[in-house]
C-alpha cells in the first residue's frame, strides 16, 4: 500500500464522529487527552485548529454553525490514535522507511493537494501517511495467526445489548442462560451459541471487529452491521495470537484499507492497552470506535471485564 486514505474529510466529520466513545476526563491543567503517560496538550489541539480554520472553508461554516467542537474532537482523536500506533509499533518492533512514506505521500498527489479538505496540513499530512503505513504493517504481522473463542448472543437494539452485557459483566453465568434464551433467525437458525471459534485467516473482515481487540475476559457489545438495529454481545473467552491457518492464505490478497482498519482494531491493545484520558470538553474515548465521542450517550459499543467469581 502506497496511498495514502484520505479520511477524516471535514465534509464527513459530523457523521463519521458520532459513533464514538469511554472514558474519563483527565485532571491536569493543560491537556486534550493523556494516552498512559504521554499528555496531548491543549494548545497543540488548539494550533492544529487554527490552521484548519485558516485553510478550509468547510471548517469556517462549522465555525459559523457552532459545530467546531466536531473537527475539535476530530484532532484528539487523532491524536490519541497517534500515539497508540506509535507505541504499538516500537513494542512490535513495526517500522517504515522515510522513503516508503514519501512514496505514499506522492502517490496520494503531494502534500499540498492530498491535505486539502482535510483536518491536516502539509506538515501533518506526511505524520498521517505514516501512521497509516504502520497500521497495515502491523495488520500484516498477525492477520493470518489470530483466533478468538467467545460466546455470544444476539438482541434487539443497543439498549438491550448494553443492559445484558453489563449483567454478564458482573455475573459471567447469565451468558449461558442469554444464549439458551437467544434468538432465532429468519430461517429458524439460532442466534446464540458457546464456544463459537473465528478465526482472522479464514475471516480477515471479522479481524477487524471489536472481538479481536479485546483480552480474553471481557465482554462486548455491538452492533455487527453498521446498518442494522440488531447488535451482539459477546463474552471472549480466549484468543491465540499464534494461530497456524488451515489452509493458504496472504495478506497480499487483503485490500490496504481492510489491513488499517484491522491494525487500528489491534493497536490498542498492542501498545499495552495504556489508560486513555480525555478532557471532557472534547468528549469521551470509544474503545469500541477507537476515536472520541461527543458523550457518553453516543458510545458505539460497550466493553468491559467480566467480575471474577469469588473462589
Amino acid at each position: 500500500m502506497r496511498t495514502v486514505q484520505r479520511r477524516f474529510t471535514l465534509v464527513g466529520a459530523a457523521v463519521a464522529l458520532l459513533v464514538a466513545g469511554c472514558g474519563a476526563g483527565p485532571s491536569q491543567v493543560g491537556s486534550a487527552a493523556i494516552v498512559g503517560d504521554t499528555v496531548i496538550p491543549l494548545e497543540r489541539v488548539q494550533q492544529r485548529l487554527d490552521t484548519v480554520l485558516k485553510k478550509e472553508p468547510e471548517a469556517r461554516k462549522l465555525h459559523e454553525q457552532r459545530k467546531l467542537d466536531q473537527v475539535s474532537r476530530q484532532l484528539v482523536t487523532l491524536g490519541v490514535q497517534h500515539e497508540l500506533i506509535e507505541r504499538a509499533a516500537l513494542r512490535e518492533g513495526v517500522t517504515v522507511s522515510e522513503e516508503a512514506v514519501s512514496e505514499s505521500v506522492e502517490n496520494a498527489g503531494g502534500a499540498e493537494v492530498a491535505s486539502q479538505n482535510t483536518v491536516y496540513d502539509a506538515a501533518t499530512f506526511r505524520e498521517r501517511a505514516k501512521d497509516q503505513l504502520l497500521l497495515v504493517e502491523l495488520a500484516r504481522k498477525y492477520v493470518d495467526r489470530m483466533e478468538v473463542t467467545f460466546d455470544y448472543f444476539f438482541t434487539k437494539d443497543n439498549a438491550d445489548a448494553v443492559e445484558k452485557a453489563k449483567q454478564v459483566a458482573a455475573d459471567p453465568a447469565k451468558m449461558a442462560e442469554y444464549v439458551r434464551s437467544g434468538p432465532q433467525g429468519p430461517e429458524g437458525q439460532q442466534l446464540a451459541k458457546v464456544g463459537q471459534k473465528v478465526s482472522s485467516a479464514d475471516s480477515p473482515q471479522a479481524a477487524g471487529s471489536p472481538l479481536f481487540g479485546v483480552e480474553p475476559g471481557t465482554v462486548v457489545a455491538f452492533p455487527p452491521d453498521p446498518g442494522s438495529a440488531q447488535w451482539i454481545v459477546a463474552h471472549v473467552t480466549a484468543r491465540d495470537d499464534d494461530k497456524k491457518s488451515s489452509g493458504e492464505s496472504s495478506t497480499e490478497q487483503l485490500t490496504p484499507q481492510l489491513l488499517e482498519q484491522i491494525g487500528l482494531r489491534l493497536v490498542q491493545r498492542l501498545a499495552g492497552e495504556p489508560e486513555i484520558r480525555v478532557n471532557p470538553r472534547y468528549g469521551v474515548w470509544d474503545s469500541t470506535a477507537i476515536a472520541l465521542a461527543a458523550s457518553d450517550k453516543e458510545l458505539s459499543g460497550f466493553q468491559a471485564l467480566v467480575r471474577e467469581p469469588r473462589q
